[in-house]
């Protein structure tokens, strides 16, 4: 038999190793755990890593014109001379209608991005005091980023906020783009640096 003043310090190290086995089962998942891969025959919960994207994923595009959609679908589009090395063509929206409406005349400078024919991305600039408050009626609060950014992460889509000095006053930008279409683009960019390097 141990004696008395050998077993406690045993006891002490049995009780922190079963506390410390217990807590390690009540942890939060590792942020790089994938929370949202679905099971067979499964739904995939929402991902608990980012609650203020659900939003932005109902939308996965904007109002009236999901992520995918082609070219054909967006009336009053000016094409924008291409930038080199870039995959996106770029339009701007040049009607008086659009996803702010009422507040065209405030959020006037609407840009649309397609990768292969396909809407990947939405960018809008404009007054902050109506840019804002549109941003957040439509996706919710958000995560700040400091004062002047917002963030919206989803798991198919995400939109982020910014306000920026402009001349006398300030600018606000809002962006929204397909996840699955940045990682193809990725991928595209990653396939045509690779063939001009084997050159």
């Amino acid at each position: 038999m141990m004696p008395a003043s050998r077993s406690l310090p045993v006891a002490a190290a049995a009780l922190l190793t079963l506390a410390g086995v217990l807590l390690g089962s009540c942890s939060s998942p590792s942020p790089t755990t994938n929370e949202t891969a679905p099971t067979a025959g499964v739904t995939p919960a929402p991902s608990r890593q980012f609650p203020f994207g659900s939003k932005v994923d109902s939308f996965d595009g904007i109002a009236g014109h999901p992520f995918g959609q082609p070219l054909s679908a967006f009336p009053k589009m000016r094409l924008l001379p291409p930038t080199p090395g870039r995959l996106t063509r770029t339009y701007e929206y040049e009607g008086n209608e659009g996803w702010f409406g009422k507040h065209h005349k405030q959020v006037c400078t609407q840009f649309y991005y397609f990768l292969n024919g396909k809407f990947c991305r939405f960018m809008a600039l404009g007054d902050p005091t109506v840019l804002r408050p549109e941003a957040t009626y439509l996706f919710g609060p958000g995560q700040a980023g400091g004062k002047y950014r917002l963030f919206w992460e989803g798991g198919r889509a995400r939109a982020a906020y910014s306000e920026q000095a402009s001349g006398m006053g300030m600018e606000g930008q809002l962006d929204v783009l397909s996840k699955p279409l940045e990682a193809e683009q990725a991928a595209q960019a990653q396939a045509k640096l690779k063939a001009e390097n084997a050159q």
